[in-house]
Parts: C-alpha cells; sequence; structure tokens
C-alpha cells in the first residue's frame, strides 16, 4: 500500500466531472474538487489502513477528477475531534469507529456483546438494509453518512495477570476500555474495573502497571505494540467493532454523480481490503504474539454471553426506535 502520511493530491481537470462550487473545505488551484481525509491512527493500523486504501482506490477510479488531501497519526486530533471536524465540515471524509455511538445512539447495536460471531454473518448485517438504516441514520444525527464499513475487528482481552476464561478471571482487572458507556458497563458486569484511557496512552498504562490489561482487535494490539507488555491474550471475541469510513453530507452533496459514483466504488474496494487484511491478521497475529512470548487461550464465550445479558437489554434499551428488536430478532442469541 502506498504511504500517504503527508497530503496526498490527485491533480488534473476532467470537465465532465466537476461540479458547480467545490467540496466541503474547498477547490485545489486547478480547480477540482479537493476532499479532506481524516483519521486518528497511523498506517499499520485498521483505521489508517482503511482511508489509506480508499485514497488508492480514489486515485485508481477517479485519476485527476478529485484532490485529495490525507490526514493521518493525530494530525486532525483523536477520533472525538475527527468527528467533530466531520460534522462541522472541516473534515471531508474519515475513517472512525466506536466513537460514533457518542454522537448517534443507532450506533450502540454495534456494542452489543457477543452479537456476532464470525464475519460473514457480520458483513451481511452491514451490507444488508440493517447498515443502511445505521447510515441514514447518521445523516439526520450529525450530517454525515456511512461510504463503506470496513474491519476494526473482533475484539479481544490481553492482560499481565491470567488467562480469561470465565467473568471470574476477570474480577478485579484494571482493563483499559474506549470512552463508551457500553463498554464500561459490560466490564462492570464482567467483574473487571475498566477504565478509560486514551489508546495512545495505554502502553505506557501497561508499562507502569496502571492498567492489568486491555481489550481490542488484534490489529490494533498489534499496531500499538501492546502485547510487548501482555503476558496473556483471552480470544473472548467480545465485540466486532467496524471502521465507518464517513463523509460529510453537504461535501456529498456538492459532488456531481458521477465523482460520487467513483467515491462508492473506491469504498466498497477499500472495504473489502479492509476485511481481507483483518481475516488475515487472526491468523498471522497469534503466531507473532506467541513468538514473543504471549499466552493465547480459547474463552468460554457461552459463559461470557450468559454473565451479560443485562448490558445487552440496556444497550437495546437505550437504541431509538425498535431498531434494537428488530436485529436481535434475526441475529441475537
Amino acid at each position: 500500500m502506498r504511504s500517504l502520511h503527508k497530503a496526498a493530491a490527485v491533480c488534473g481537470v476532467v470537465a465532465a466531472l466537476l461540479v458547480t462550487g467545490c467540496s466541503g473545505t474547498g477547490g485545489s488551484s486547478s480547480g477540482t474538487p479537493e476532499l479532506v481525509l481524516a483519521v486518528e491512527t497511523n498506517e499499520g493500523d485498521p483505521l489508517a489502513d482503511m482511508l489509506l486504501a480508499f485514497a488508492d482506490e480514489v486515485e485508481a477510479e477517479l485519476g485527476g477528477a478529485v484532490t485529495l488531501k490525507v490526514q493521518t497519526g493525530g494530525a486532525i486530533g483523536d477520533e472525538e475531534a475527527v468527528l467533530q471536524g466531520l460534522r462541522g465540515g472541516a473534515v471531508d471524509i474519515a475513517a472512525v469507529s466506536g466513537s460514533v455511538a457518542n454522537l448517534d445512539p443507532m450506533f450502540n447495536i454495534m456494542e452489543m456483546p457477543f452479537l456476532f460471531t464470525d464475519r460473514d454473518t457480520v458483513s451481511e448485517f452491514l451490507d444488508g438494509d440493517f447498515g443502511a438504516e445505521l447510515s441514514d441514520s447518521l445523516v439526520d444525527s450529525i450530517g454525515a453518512r456511512v461510504l463503506a464499513f470496513g474491519e476494526n475487528g473482533f475484539r479481544h482481552v490481553t492482560n499481565s495477570e491470567r488467562p480469561i476464561t470465565t467473568s471470574a478471571d476477570l474480577a478485579g482487572l484494571r482493563i483499559r476500555v474506549p470512552g463508551s458507556p457500553a463498554r464500561v458497563s459490560l466490564f462492570e458486569a464482567l467483574g473487571a474495573a475498566p477504565t478509560q484511557i486514551d489508546l495512545g496512552e495505554a502502553y505506557l498504562a501497561l508499562d507502569q502497571g496502571v492498567l492489568d490489561g486491555q481489550e481490542n482487535p488484534l490489529k490494533v494490539v498489534d499496531a500499538f505494540s501492546l502485547y510487548e507488555k501482555q503476558r496473556y491474550l483471552s480470544l473472548t471475541s467480545h465485540i466486532y467493532s467496524p471502521v465507518y469510513l464517513t463523509v460529510n453530507e453537504r461535501s456529498w452533496q456538492r459532488l456531481s454523480p458521477e465523482i460520487r459514483q467513483g467515491l462508492e466504488k473506491a469504498a466498497t474496494a477499500a472495504s473489502a481490503t479492509s476485511r481481507q487484511l483483518g481475516a488475515d491478521a487472526d491468523t498471522t497475529l497469534i503466531d507473532r504474539f506467541e513468538a514473543a512470548g504471549v499466552e493465547v487461550n480459547d474463552a468460554d464465550i457461552d459463559q461470557l454471553r450468559r454473565q451479560v445479558a443485562g448490558v445487552r437489554d440496556e444497550i437495546a434499551g437505550d437504541i431509538p426506535g425498535d431498531f434494537a428488536d428488530r436485529v436481535l430478532a434475526e441475529y441475537g442469541r
């Protein structure tokens, strides 16, 4: 994948694709629409990898019809800042994940523990009518739509104390969680002491003993080198986290139909790349972690699911309308 850590420009004029006016952040000197793309993380992390794959696909699909300015590695700020930029129009397209649920409660459906256990099922869900409803809801709530769903991954627990097989093994462990009330409730129900710390600070907190463990997809554990400070990896698959490739609605409506079609094709291709990278990582990264001395074990998922039944009900009650009821009727177990 071509690195795009600095601004990437795809220049030129294709008269048939030009729009009246420009994107939410202006046009380039050549007169083409300019789109600002942003993500909190760096290449190697699932969110950044999806955005960079998308940028490459846009170049291949649209050539000089658009100019891209790609901001990675926190150039805009953390995920909350990226979302606020997207909402306000300073960012045209962003790759984000769980923090979306703080702005649109419909997205808490993806915080439902143990709702999905395999990629085929979750892809069917996200690429179908339910995923379209999520995108429509985001347009209403923050003025942005989902272009495609990539993969952050199934989340697992690492820690420095002991293997996690049942909820009893989590008792009292200080586990880093993101800024999600639903995630806090989940780990409280499992008996842990969830601690909200910025992901960029997790490595130091694990090193200094401020945290006992954390929960993340394997690619994130690798990208942030968290396994270096953890002795145990327990395959809990408690939540599947997508990457939401989102576009500001005002920016979207200013683009010509031809450019929108090209961006949609690029997003679909980037989504496929993101999901394949996630699937491949589940095998290769476990081998890498074990080679580094990490002990890997399978958790008792049925016991963990029973333990958090109340959390599932709580989350469902906070999701507007009958969306959660319909999803659980089709996918709940």
